[in-house]
């Protein structure tokens, strides 16, 4: 049986699975304190239409993708900063007029149906829906899910890796290009963590006892302490254009 797709405008009561999902594909400092974190729930509050979820038969949440409509001219240099800044405009200033585009913040699978398409599923709907009304398509910060396993190499470094057959090396970046979208550009502090240094001991279970990069499990790049007592995770992502419309076979 296909999968149902719905939103929180339809089904507000699926809010609380959808963060479930999304923290169970993260790391935990993930959804910590930063500019946009503190603004997420605004979203959905804001723009519920755009909270897209795809239910099996008995209505168990197995995918959600995360957006708002936003303003944008059409070029990498007029793009947010990211994720962050993004939510900072979306939530303070609310909907645009005139949407141009929509931005995709987050697309997430449950574990057990990963093979199963749904994240491209989920991204054409985004599409479609902005053929409608969002003539500059879709434009997504994307986090490369194989770069924790390369934190010191720079991220435009790593978008730009191909495997043997000249294919994009990250899978999740493979995905997007593989359904028509372009690569636009980095967005080098999408999302901003900074916390004290205490609070970083207690979720890595060791002490930071000097400045310095540190390892960070999860994460796209190492984690900066400095000497104010502070650990800062910057992460940056791959800034990707989806036109508007399905795509073509």
């Amino acid at each position: 049986m296909p999968p149902t797709l719905t939103d929180l405008s339809r089904d507000p009561w699926l809010r609380s699975d959808v963060d479930a999902l999304i923290g169970a594909n993260m790391p935990a400092y993930m959804s910590w304190e930063s500019p946009g974190n503190w603004r997420w729930h605004g979203m959905y509050d804001l723009y519920p239409a755009h909270q897209l979820c795809l239910l099996d038969g008995d209505g168990r949440l197995l995918a959600a993708a995360n957006g708002l409509p936003i303003r944008w001219d059409g070029s990498a240099s007029s793009l947010p900063s990211g994720s962050d800044g993004v939510l900072v405009e979306a939530v303070d200033h609310g909907p645009p007029d005139r949407p141009d585009a929509v931005c995709m913040l987050s697309v997430s699978v449950d574990a057990g149906h990963r093979a199963a398409g749904l994240a491209a599923l989920l991204l054409g709907e985004v599409r479609r829906r902005a053929a409608e009304d969002a003539p500059r398509g879709v434009v997504i910060p994307v986090r490369p899910t194989r770069k924790p396993r390369y934190p010191l190499i720079p991220i435009d470094v790593y978008a730009a890796w191909r495997r043997p057959d000249g294919s994009c090396f990250d899978p999740w970046l493979r995905t997007h290009l593989d359904l028509g979208a372009t690569r636009l550009g980095i967005a080098e502090n999408s999302l901003v963590i900074r916390q004290p240094v205490h609070r970083w001991e207690e979720f890595l279970g060791h002490p930071l006892p000097g400045p310095g990069d540190h390892p960070l499990p999860g994460a796209l790049v190492p984690l900066r302490v400095t000497e104010d007592g502070y650990g800062t995770y910057t992460e940056p992502n791959v800034w990707v254009h989806h036109p508007a419309g399905l795509p073509t076979p």
